[in-house]
């Protein structure tokens, strides 16, 4: 037989558990109405005063423990004792991902793309349930999936990527990142994250000032430079630098697509505030706090028991 699990959902209330003991150890030491009496008057004397009646009898008794008891159970209530419901929902994933796919000339011709369209299938292995968008560019940008969580779709269409994907040439990653921008504002992901997968064409003031925007947004840009192998004549020289500043400039960190190691540790988890709101986690878990409370009753109800003269 194996326990529940328990956890507190407002631990702060069991700061209440000292002060209720507390609080019955000088309700105890006070209801005795003789104490004060005794610090100032002759044993025999008030002992003759007390047959007299001219002073209270001293009232021993468990009520002011029965007050802490209550006191203590209700605090125990209210920081939320609770075990895991086995019939809790399932939530779903909304930390959605967002690749955006170069495939101008430079990254097409230069030698580098088997490397890409590799990084990619890891990273969107990596992504777990996560639902994951790919978009590809050149000079304009094309929505190739919207954010989904079925990653053989995604990795099916990566591997025939290819130079004739796109019917116009050029890079414009500031493009692809608008057109991420508004796909994720609509999705409303909660901890959405952008990853550029290119050479580093096109990067500029522009692609800075989106991404830094982005940031803004709550959404973090990572990058995977593709480095040239064997570029053809002709082709722009890749850009590491510029890339990294957009990277930066996105809150994110950049890789190189032959690191599979610094790819697999890319994207750390974040924990938005929304993970942790109370009505989210209380999905999570059957609250026993309101039938701990309930006993605090019983003690209560014994304070207002009939005395016996």
């Amino acid at each position: 037989m194996t326990l529940p699990e328990l956890i507190l959902l407002r631990l702060l209330w069991l700061l209440g558990l000292p002060l209720a003991l507390a609080a019955g150890a000088v309700v105890a030491r006070r209801a005795d109405g003789m104490a004060a009496w005794r610090a100032v008057i002759d044993p025999d004397l008030l002992e003759a005063m007390r047959h007299r009646g001219q002073v209270s009898p001293p009232r021993s008794g468990p009520d002011p423990w029965l007050m802490a008891l209550s006191l203590a159970l209700l605090c125990t209530g209210l920081a939320g004792p609770a075990s895991r419901d086995p019939d809790a929902p399932v939530l779903r994933n909304r930390d959605a991902l967002m690749v955006l796919f170069d495939l101008s000339s430079s990254m097409t011709g230069g030698g580098g793309l088997d490397d890409a369209q590799a990084a990619v299938s890891r990273l969107i292995d990596r992504g777990e349930a996560r639902p994951t968008g790919l978009i590809v560019y050149g000079g304009e940008s094309f929505l190739a999936s919207v954010p989904s969580e079925d990653p053989q779709m995604l990795q099916g269409m990566i591997a025939v990527a290819d130079a004739e994907t796109l019917p116009v040439g050029g890079s414009r990653p500031d493009r692809a990142l608008t057109m991420a921008r508004g796909i994720l504002r609509d999705a409303a992901s909660l901890a959405p994250d952008v990853v550029l997968v290119s050479d580093g064409g096109g990067m500029g003031p522009v692609a800075e000032e989106v991404a830094r925007q982005m940031a803004t947004d709550g959404v973090r840009i990572s990058g995977i430079f593709v480095p040239q192998e064997a570029p053809a004549y002709g082709l722009p020289d890749a850009r590491p630098g510029a890339l990294q500043a957009v990277v930066a400039a996105g809150g994110g960190a950049m890789v190189s697509a032959s690191e599979v190691a610094a790819i697999d540790a890319l994207l750390p988890a974040r924990r938005g505030p929304e993970r942790d709101a109370a009505d989210l986690r209380a999905l999570q878990y059957r609250d026993l706090g309101p039938w701990l409370a309930a006993l605090g009753l019983l003690p209560l109800a014994l304070l207002f028991r009939r005395r016996q003269a």
